[in-house]
């Protein structure tokens, strides 16, 4: 990443239907900034103090791109594929508001590269059938596609 200085980039994962941006690191209230990091787990058990990056609003638009083209991430009447519907039925969520952990590729691309990065979540199953593929394929094309052209928007 030092040598090639990407400037957008995504990691795809299954389990989920939504698109998670930074900052997937949250603090818990009332603890300041220089304290010392607690494990994640401790996180779960308070409502964590959700901080913006700076660029939140080129994150937002980024995760709104890829999960409005997508066919059926925002139709969350459905709810989450494994729990309640984190996103607000938008498709998107910042990463330490639904699960949130320190230590993340997102949080560390922004911060240590300046590359703004998506975890995208393609689809409920982790792992889909082969012969599911084709339509995992049908439902994610062109939302790749337009998560691509963002480069040079």
């Amino acid at each position: 990443m030092d040598k090639n200085p990407f400037v957008l980039g995504a990691n795809l994962q299954g389990g989920e239907k939504l698109v998670s941006y930074p900052f997937d690191t949250a603090r818990p209230r009332g603890q300041p900034p220089a304290a010392a990091p607690r494990p994640p787990d401790d996180y779960e058990e308070e409502t964590p103090e959700l901080q913006e990056t700076p660029d939140h609003a080129i994150f937002r638009w980024l995760a709104i791109s890829y999960a409005s083209a997508h066919l059926t991430m925002t139709e969350t009447f459905r709810g989450g594929c494994h729990r309640q519907d984190m996103t607000d039925a938008m498709g998107i969520v910042q990463g330490a508001k639904w699960h949130p952990r320190a230590g993340t590729m997102n949080d560390f691309s922004y911060l240590h590269t300046n590359c703004l990065e998506l975890s995208i979540y393609l689809g409920c199953d982790k792992f889909p059938h082969e012969s599911e593929l084709q339509q995992e394929w049908e439902n994610n094309k062109e939302s790749l596609l337009t998560f691509m052209e963002q480069v040079g928007a």
